[in-house]
């Protein structure tokens, strides 16, 4: 699962004492994890580049950089991360260079769009959409503790 598009472990959420007065945020299991039962995981093999996607707003956001005519850099796909040299922890970085290819790109921006195998993916979280937000709960301690400009 991908925390690019929201999918989190932990999740923090504000307390208080008896009296009222804020407490340190506490750490939490992320309700991501617990909002389904099944899963689908969408494995796709086109022209030797293997691709796989949890959810669909992976697949979404795949395809969004992906039509891209000109790549992103690794520094706009991690905004408000400290990166020194070249970032090497986003996904776009361990795609295979054939893959970034413009000519490539485009195939597979079609398949990914018309294949029933896709289609399938997509059905199966069709009734039931993956959230990423849940109310009261937060990305960071930060954002739990109310700090401006954090979560």
């Amino acid at each position: 699962m991908s925390g690019w598009v929201g999918a989190r472990k932990t999740g923090y959420v504000r307390q208080s004492s008896a009296s009222g007065q804020f407490k340190r945020p506490k750490s939490i299991v992320h309700p991501f994890w617990s909002q389904r039962r099944m899963w689908c995981l969408l494995s796709v093999h086109f022209h030797g580049v293997d691709l796989r996607f949890a959810f669909p707003q992976e697949l979404d956001h795949f395809l969004e950089i992906l039509e891209q005519k000109h790549l992103p850099s690794g520094f706009s796909l991690l905004p408000g991360q400290q990166l020194v040299g070249r970032p090497n922890n986003h996904w776009l970085s361990r795609l295979p260079a054939k893959a970034k290819r413009w000519k490539f790109r485009q195939q597979l921006c079609v398949f990914l769009r018309d294949s029933s195998q896709v289609l399938q993916f997509r059905s199966f979280y069709a009734a039931d959409v993956v959230q990423t937000e849940f109310e009261g709960v937060y990305r960071s301690i930060h954002g739990a503790s109310g700090i401006q400009g954090a979560d």
